[in-house]
């Protein structure tokens, strides 16, 4: 018998933020903590290998973007057939962002396979960690078929207001992780130490155990049961739906990859050191962020399933107590991070320049917290009022043309020069705030009008 489902409609906003974002945070707590993992793996290997897996960070964002997008759509549109109360076209959604993710991820997986030298290559990497990071993107790029699938079943339960599953499948993957990046990296029982290879190895093998427990609980909790066979007959329609709501979420996640491989592009210019040291603070960073997540996963869910029941109040609501909540935890969690900051980054690495660098990054991104907070909320909320497309033209502003723009220039003034990297970031992130303050007030204003 499935559980039963979350009342979306009538149970108070704070209630619903907590009780769909808790479950998220949590669970990607454990994610980050995976890739710390990772990363301290790492690190045990070599200062190389630490900054080969920096250099993979931009070109495994594309299979980041992709799960983000399939998982954006999913939720968007079966939220708002929720709202809307029409169970048929909610069905429809389940079967039809299977078949779009499977087909989006076997086409980027094999684009991803041919081109990552080449990327690698025009970020400035080279040698040893440029044949690292390219062993290490083909094993996972073998492996994108899992992470997507993922992720669309993750919207599906995400659009029922059920996210524990999830959360679930992350915290059993940390500690999975944990056991085999030792047994694959370093060897033993039986199994040949396989180095910098075993990390992707041991990704890939827990993505496909994710997704056939995913699927256990879609099953379980009714979200894919009354889908009959021909319903998984690709629609045209609703396919040109879920890639309308689906293709800006994931060029809005590849502006930030875009992003990141400006910055390491900038970092490897200034050498190894640098490029080691951003890598890690951005795993750092990433923890930090985790609640920002967690409150878009409420924030798009509820403003999705508001707008088909045409209930604008909760909509405002969902919005300042996601905010709310945001601002809360920066307050406390900001000022953690950037006085602790040589500490943090001596967790992963004992090379004194490595840290200190880190550390220059860490206290100019306490900063960006609450701008990050502010900014992913308004873009979750727009995503869920069907108006994707801003994201796009945000991200290309935050992440390309304000860092092309200003980190070179600051590069020259300051010293030690990775400070502009660091500075010209918080700068970017911080006047594309006020941007998404302007759009947002104007989009809310014309949606009252219309709806009134």
């Amino acid at each position: 018998m499935p559980p039963p489902k979350l009342n979306l409609k009538d149970l108070p906003v704070p209630q619903l933020v907590r009780r769909i974002s808790f479950p998220v945070i949590t669970g990607m707590f454990f994610q980050t903590m995976y890739n710390v993992v990772d990363t301290w793996a790492a690190g045990r290997l070599s200062i190389a290998a630490l900054a080969a897996l920096s250099a993979s960070f931009p070109i495994f964002f594309l299979i980041i973007a992709v799960c983000h997008g399939c998982q954006s759509a999913t939720a968007a549109l079966m939220s708002h057939s929720l709202g809307a109360e029409d169970h048929d076209l909610e069905h429809k959604w389940g079967a039809q962002s299977l078949l779009f993710a499977l087909g989006i991820s076997l086409v980027v997986g094999t684009i991803g396979w041919i081109y990552t030298p080449h990327m690698l290559r025009v970020m400035q990497v080279k040698g040893d960690e440029l044949s690292l990071a390219t062993s290490y993107m083909h094993m996972i790029f073998l492996g994108t078929p899992c992470f997507v699938l993922s992720s669309a079943l993750n919207g599906m339960l995400s659009a029922h207001g059920e996210t524990r599953p999830f959360r679930d499948s992350l915290i059993v993957g940390f500690l999975l992780n944990i056991v085999l990046d030792l047994w694959f990296v370093f060897g033993g029982w039986g199994v040949a130490p396989m180095g910098f290879a075993g990390i992707a190895r041991a990704t890939v093998l827990l993505q496909g155990l994710t997704v056939i427990y995913m699927w256990i609980m879609a099953m379980r909790h009714g979200v894919l049961a009354r889908v009959p066979w021909s319903g998984l007959i690709p629609r045209l329609a609703l396919q040109r739906r879920l890639m309308g709501q689906g293709l800006p979420a994931m060029i809005n996640m590849l502006t930030i990859a875009a992003g990141i491989f400006l910055y390491i592009y900038y970092a490897a210019n200034l050498g190894t050191p640098v490029l080691a040291a951003f890598g890690t603070a951005m795993r750092i960073d990433q923890i930090a962020l985790l609640p920002a997540i967690g409150l878009n996963t409420a924030a798009m869910t509820l403003t999705g399933h508001s707008l088909g029941a045409k209930r604008l109040d909760r909509i405002q609501e969902t919005l300042w107590v996601c905010l709310r909540y945001g601002g809360y935890i920066y307050i406390l969690g900001g000022p953690l991070v950037g006085i602790f900051a040589p500490f943090w980054m001596s967790l992963f690495i004992d090379d004194p320049e490595v840290i200190a660098i880190g550390a220059r990054c860490l206290r100019v991104s306490m900063l960006v917290f609450s701008a990050s907070v502010t900014l992913f909320t308004i873009t979750s909320v727009l995503q869920g009022l069907q108006r994707p497309m801003f994201a796009i033209w945000i991200g290309l502003y935050r992440q390309v043309l304000a860092p092309i723009l200003l980190v070179p220039l600051l590069m020259k003034k300051m010293d030690p020069a990775d400070l502009g990297i660091w500075w010209g970031a918080c700068i970017s992130v911080w006047s594309g705030v006020m941007i998404t303050l302007i759009y947002g007030y104007w989009v809310w204003t014309r949606l009252k009008k219309k709806l009134s």
